[in-house]
């Protein structure tokens, strides 16, 4: 009986059977999107943070930071910042801080500002020394480029009162640094709104030392990367 019904259905397949007219497909609908935040934004763990500063200057030890953060009364008690960065004090039995704050944002902004106004000093205000090792007479381009290798976050030659294109190369070399993709890839209005920025600063601190004016402005620019949200927060 089996075969009987399979050769039936043999035969009806070879006289054809029509296909039905295909059905056409439904409207496109238009889905939308919920891309608003769920929840606030954070901070990494502070670890990890002092990781990336630690990198971005210079490979820096962690007493390194602390000597730098303290000289010219930048901090006064170092001790006094560690609970204030989140991190765990076991001697005094503080815990860790389990949720980012104001305070914790502050104290980094605090320590990247003393780092920034320290990289200025070593790579603009006082050219690092030629590498040793190198022998014989060096034109004033090698010079200039070994300057540059041997510099820890201001790795270009600033010009003076530079122009907004002048001012957008070196901007572009912070920027990578400590957002980590180039300039020209941001919101459009930022080199613009930047350049604000140290113009402003410039202006500000013409007689100022013992930084000029104008490293004095590239130290704001680069305090204001540190600081910025997608730097601290995600």
């Amino acid at each position: 009986m089996t075969r009987a019904l399979s050769f039936l259905v043999l035969g009806a397949c070879a006289h054809g059977i029509p296909a039905s007219a295909p059905e056409p497909l439904p409207p496109a609908h238009a889905t939308a999107v919920d891309t608003s935040p769920k929840a606030r934004p954070r901070m990494v763990p502070p670890e990890v943070y002092l990781r990336a500063y630690l990198t971005w200057f210079g490979g820096l030890a962690p007493l390194d930071v602390q000597a730098r953060a303290k000289g010219k009364q930048l901090f006064d008690a170092w001790d006094d910042y560690l609970n204030a960065l989140g991190l765990p004090d076991y001697r005094l039995d503080l815990p860790r801080q389990a949720q980012t704050n104001s305070l914790m944002l502050a104290t980094f902004g605090r320590l990247g500002e003393a780092l920034c106004v320290r990289a200025a000093e070593h790579d603009l205000h006082r050219a690092p020394a030629a590498r040793s090792g190198s022998a014989g007479p060096r034109s004033a381009a090698q010079r200039r480029e070994e300057s540059i290798e041997q510099r820890v976050v201001f790795a270009f030659e600033p010009a003076r009162a530079p122009s907004e294109a002048q001012f957008a190369a070196g901007f572009d070399v912070l920027h990578r640094t400590f957002l980590g993709y180039p300039a020209k890839l941001a919101p459009d209005d930022r080199i613009a709104r930047f350049y604000q920025l140290y113009q402003a600063v410039a202006a500000r601190h013409v007689r100022k030392q013992p930084l000029t004016a104008d490293e004095t402005a590239w130290a704001a620019v680069c305090a204001a990367l540190v600081q910025h949200p997608e730097t601290e927060l995600y």
